[in-house]
């Protein structure tokens, strides 16, 4: 069964998510196609930046310099930390707590808006008698012209 719509962005990342959810605001029928999935094994939006560059290479940095403060900065203000140690598991626990918290928050602005979200590969399937195909697994997209 092909679905309509105006708009069917492939790709979840910063730029997909974005153009889909600025293509509803302008009143278009959109949807979003991608097929990352996080730690959970769910569907997880937001492309590589996301799930494992931009946002949880930040979040380790963010920790790293807390310790790194706690450790050598924090002895110029007279605060002297004894037993510093640091705890990668823990570290890496908040980095998914903070990416969860991104993947949830584009799916709230989903929903929101209005934007059909599909996961799995887009990948464009034909074009003719009006419109453009999209496939999505068994799913088929259509795009008219």
């Amino acid at each position: 069964m092909a679905h309509a719509f105006d708009v069917v962005v492939i790709g979840g990342g910063p730029g997909g998510y974005i153009a889909a959810i600025r293509a509803a605001q302008l009143g278009l029928k959109a949807a979003c196609v991608d097929e990352w999935r996080g730690a959970d094994g769910k569907p997880a939006l937001g492309g590589t930046c996301t799930n494992i560059g931009c946002i949880p290479s930040k979040a380790l940095l963010q920790s790293s310099e807390n310790y790194e403060q706690a450790g050598h900065g924090f002895a110029e203000h007279g605060v002297k930390v004894k037993g510093l140690e640091l705890d990668l598991a823990q570290m890496l626990k908040r980095k998914d707590k903070v990416v969860k918290q991104n993947n949830d928050g584009i799916v709230y602005l989903f929903k929101k808006n209005k934007v059909a979200f599909f996961h799995g590969r887009g990948s464009l399937a034909a074009s003719g008698g009006g419109g453009h195909y999209i496939a999505v697994g068994k799913k088929l997209l259509t795009r008219s012209t």
